[in-house]
């Protein structure tokens, strides 16, 4: 898959579609938050147009606070806490740890004793406070959190690990706005290893739509956990993956995708490029190299994570000690325009523009075919003169149906479907008549419905079929007349041609009322 590499010098930045249709931009980018005591700004997170960032104030000044930035610096600020651990749920809530500074412990102790998780409701201000059972207990000590799954107001889990270097993890359950210590857990698992206090599980649902957490640790391989089996799951690699904290998986355009602080093939680590690609890929699928010479922080930091919308995704970086930025990652929707039919006579600089259904996928037009028989091809991609080379210009854009070598396709009505290919583009025939063409590039397919619904035989379209219509019939082959004629319903042998067999098909169905 061919990656999307952006010039990072730009002050803004934006390139056109790669091979595979993706745009990256970067919306916009503030430096203001270098102001930030470095120690006590490890982890941060963007929503919603804004970044969440958990000053503790280890300095000694001040009490801890977190603050609110945006594109054009500091929002708000709201009351912050000892520990740098900072993350939402699924439910937008922000969630931090409470009552325990991460340097009060060492790794022989556990960190969360006397511990809980706060849980922040931004809409109403409301909060709750989640002391951490017993049997959630870890060794070691915890300095970020992994994405929670659910409403932790109400209902959801968050995954702890602990700074000791053992292969075991915490669930935390939520059921009711109250602490489920019957669901709040151990959980052993052999691919958690090599855990430090920067260690964090992800929760998300990956493309089949099953439950999972991600491992992320930044100096062994990233695994992933199915939900449905917790003492198992797989390791897998991301290329070009730096050694910085920093990766988050989620669903986009069809795949699983994995955004990841990215090295590349510079020699230094823990710098501020990143990179979005799928599980074991060759390379990624978008690429930003880093903008610094330098690490800009001495934790190993770059803190990245991924909102799906509908027209796209929102990517929040933040780089402790650099910067705060947001970029767009959308699909640029290829044009498709049908050519041929009676009003473009297969012109290569001109065509029916057909109409992108963003819900569902597809591209559909509704279209008159006046003529006994038409014809119709389609492509990407118009040439904007003869000059330019007519055909040749658009011959890599141009599509078609799949049919006998170097033949056009005679469609007939009885397919539930036409498949198409880009290797052959010869005529797609059809009889006269309103069509709503849907063209499905995902899965290659053309859909065809006449509008009219047309009942088989009712040629003079009086709504029955009878004496009249082989009279009609009779007519139109004699006279070639097609007014008041619907060629859609004279096709009676469904052979894709009106003739003389047609009226032998007529009248034999109206003897024998059957086809």
């Amino acid at each position: 898959m061919k990656k999307l590499l952006l010039i990072a010098a730009m002050a803004a930045l934006a390139i056109g579609a790669n091979a595979d249709g993706y745009k990256l931009e970067q919306v916009w980018k503030n430096t203001d938050v270098t102001s930030l005591y470095l120690t006590g700004v490890r982890q941060g997170f963007g929503m919603n147009g804004m970044f969440y960032i958990n000053d503790t104030q280890w300095n000694g000044e001040g009490e801890p606070t977190i603050y609110i930035y945006g594109e054009n610096g500091l929002e708000a600020t709201m009351p912050g806490y000892a520990n740098t651990a900072i993350t939402c749920d699924e439910a937008g809530n922000l969630v931090v740890m409470d009552n325990t500074g991460f340097a009060a412990h060492t790794n022989d102790d556990p960190w969360s004793l006397g511990a809980a998780i706060k849980v922040i409701d931004l809409a109403t201000s409301e909060s709750k406070v989640y002391e951490i059972p017993p049997d959630a207990l870890l060794s070691g000590r915890c300095d970020f959190l992994g994405f929670a799954k659910g409403n932790l107001m109400e209902d959801g889990q968050i995954f702890l690990l602990g700074g000791k270097n053992e292969q075991v993890f915490s669930i935390i359950t939520i059921s009711g706005g109250e602490v489920s210590e019957d669901e709040s857990y151990h959980v052993s698992n052999d691919l958690v290893k090599n855990v430090t206090t920067s260690t964090v599980l992800n929760y998300y649902t990956d493309i089949n739509g099953d439950e999972a957490i991600l491992y992320v640790t930044r100096n062994a391989a990233l695994a992933k956990i199915p939900m449905d089996n917790l003492s198992g799951g797989a390791t897998f690699s991301l290329p070009g993956k730096g050694n910085s904290n920093g990766t988050f998986p989620f669903v986009w355009d069809g795949k699983e995708l994995f955004l990841y602080p990215y090295k590349g093939s510079d020699v230094t680590n823990y710098l501020d490029g990143w990179a979005i690609a799928e599980a074991g890929a060759a390379e990624p699928l978008v690429a930003v190299p880093s903008t610094v010479a330098a690490a800009s922080n001495g934790y190993q930091n770059n803190w990245l994570n991924a909102v799906v919308e509908n027209d796209g995704v929102t990517i929040y970086q933040y780089y402790p000690g650099g910067y705060i930025a947001v970029y767009r990652l959308t699909k640029e929707v290829p044009k498709v325009y049908m050519l041929g039919g009676d009003d473009q006579t297969w012109n290569p600089t001109s065509g029916t523009e057909f109409a992108y259904d963003t819900e569902n996928n597809v591209y559909t037009a509704t279209v008159t075919f006046p003529a006994e028989y038409n014809f119709f091809g389609f492509t990407t991609e118009l040439a904007e003169n003869d000059d330019d080379g007519g055909w040749a210009y658009i011959e890599p854009f141009r599509f078609g149906a799949i049919a006998d070598e170097g033949t056009d396709y005679w469609y007939t009505g009885e397919e539930d479907y036409i498949s198409l290919t880009w290797d052959a583009y010869h005529a797609i025939r059809i009889p006269g008549g309103e069509y709503t063409l849907t063209v499905n590039l995902d899965d290659m397919k053309l859909y065809i419905e006449p509008v009219s619904h047309s009942l088989r035989g009712d040629v003079d379209m009086d709504g029955s079929v009878g004496i009249a219509d082989v009279t009609a019939l009779i007519d139109y082959i004699l006279s070639h007349d097609g007014t008041g004629i619907d060629l859609v319903a004279a096709d009676c042998d469904l052979d894709g041609n009106v003739g003389i067999a047609d009226v032998t098909a007529l009248i034999d169905y109206i003897l024998s009322h059957q086809w």
